[in-house]
């Protein structure tokens, strides 16, 4: 005679046959999601776009690209308040057989004073030296890094100071009105390389009023370089005697801001040029609206500044690098993957003088994940030396981290391969998700500077 099962049995059999089937249900839908939608270009709208619009995202899917990285500034001493300190603006730079990387280091708020600049040197890449001060304040004011230039045979870094706290006004009402008054000190300093015994001096100030995002770049006898004041208005800084002097452009009109949760710019951000020709010259915008998720873009033409218009290229609202490869493409480095902002980071090329950038790359850097949480990867820097691309960045705004990759298109995708960590994340920190998931994941996973922002 058989003998009949408790109901007890019954019950956790069935109990274990659902959690098992559910389990195959998750793998499925993680399959699904990994090797479908995490490849795909993120959406954007096409309203506005003229005809023609340039730099434009052709690629049709996202491949990883795994990075060798080393993190230069992790970690520190934590202030009186027991905060460990920001680090962020990593720029790169290659002199005297060495790698040089700067960036900014601040305990508390962003842009306040006490800001200082550190820097740290590398033989190979690989092994970096300690950081070590570069720059710091007078009393009352912050600096951040704003990159190297070289001249005569010479290393300068360039850092921007302010009084108050912070750069930007962005039409605040302050306390204090005198201390923020029309005409507060917002500057690029420059400071030499004077060697390792005697490290870094003091040299000029290189622009008074206004900031700039990345060093010059040169087009035939003219260096050029889009800077902005202290309401974040646009200009166009030109030099033709070697950085010595810069004759401005006239304002960037700001459009007007667009309603809440609809398309439009708002406070054109992070200038960048991308091309100049004869009297045109092409630079590409960040969007502080980040319902858009487009670039946009503002063109000088005859010394008159044209209306901004959107890109069909996707992106968050962060900083971006355009930048020539050792082939002579030329690649755009950025946080392209709007819907997780700034989660990830990406680099697309193009082939064809920087129109249609018909590959895109979504980077996956060593040290990324930190125990469980992902760390945002932002504000890139690049240069290429050799055959080699040099990549510095902040991982959430805390850790520096610089990464090695292929300077050519051919060794870029000879060293793609799938990555699962990356297209997982790109789920887990999707904006898209319902509210309430979200704020579940971002407190378990996604909690670092403006993932959710």
């Amino acid at each position: 005679m058989t003998k009949r099962k408790s109901p007890r049995v019954r019950i956790r059999r069935a109990i274990a046959g659902i959690a098992a089937l559910g389990a195959l249900m998750l793998v499925a839908c993680i399959g699904w999601f990994v090797l479908g939608p995490a490849s795909r270009i993120s959406d954007y709208s096409e309203q506005g776009i003229p005809d023609g619009a340039a730099p434009r995202l052709t690629a049709t899917e996202i491949r990883d690209l795994p990075l060798s990285c080393e993190l230069v500034a992790t970690g520190g001493t934590a202030n009186a308040d027991g905060d460990l300190p920001y680090r962020n603006h990593a720029y790169l730079a290659r002199y005297d057989g060495r790698y040089f990387v700067m960036f900014s280091r601040w305990y508390g708020v962003e842009d306040q004073p006490g800001s200082i600049v550190e820097y740290a040197t590398s033989n190979d890449g690989t092994t970096w030296t300690a950081p070590k001060i570069l720059a710091e304040p007078v009393a009352g004011h912050g600096i951040i890094a704003r990159g190297f230039v070289e001249r005569d045979g010479k290393l300068f870094a360039w850092h921007a100071t302010h009084t108050g706290d912070t750069f930007f006004r962005n039409g605040k009402r302050f306390a204090n009105s005198a201390e923020h008054r029309e005409e507060r000190n917002i500057a690029i300093l420059e400071s030499e390389w004077l060697g390792d015994g005697r490290g870094w001096r003091p040299n000029r100030v290189v622009l008074e009023g206004f900031l700039n995002n990345y060093s010059p770049r040169r087009f035939g006898q003219s260096q050029m370089m889009a800077v902005r004041d202290q309401d974040r208005v646009t200009y166009l800084a030109r030099s033709v005697d070697g950085d010595d002097s810069w004759q401005l452009s006239e304002p960037l009109p700001r459009p007007d801001s667009p309603p809440p949760g609809l398309l439009g710019m708002h406070l054109p951000d992070e200038p960048v040029v991308m091309s100049n020709e004869q009297d045109s010259a092409h630079v590409i915008l960040r969007n502080n609206n980040t319902e858009d998720r487009r670039l946009w873009a503002a063109e000088l033409v005859g010394g008159e500044w044209q209306e901004p218009y959107p890109l069909p290229f996707p992106s968050d609202a962060s900083k971006f690098l355009p930048l020539e490869l050792a082939d002579g493409r030329t690649a755009l480095i950025g946080n392209f993957e709007p819907d997780v902002h700034r989660a990830l980071l990406n680099m697309a090329i193009s082939s064809d003088a920087s129109t249609d950038y018909g590959t895109i790359f979504r980077l996956a850097p060593e040290g990324q994940i930190s125990g469980l949480l992902w760390r945002s990867p932002q504000y890139p820097h690049a240069i290429v030396s050799g055959d080699t691309l040099m990549l510095a960045f902040a991982l959430s705004k805390r850790d520096i981290s610089v990464c090695a990759a292929p300077a050519t298109l051919e060794g870029l995708e000879a060293q793609s391969s799938f990555e699962l960590m990356p297209r997982l994340f790109k789920g887990l920190c999707n904006r898209g998700l319902p509210k309430y998931v979200r704020r579940a994941l971002g407190y378990a996973v996604c909690r670092e500077h403006l993932v959710w922002g």
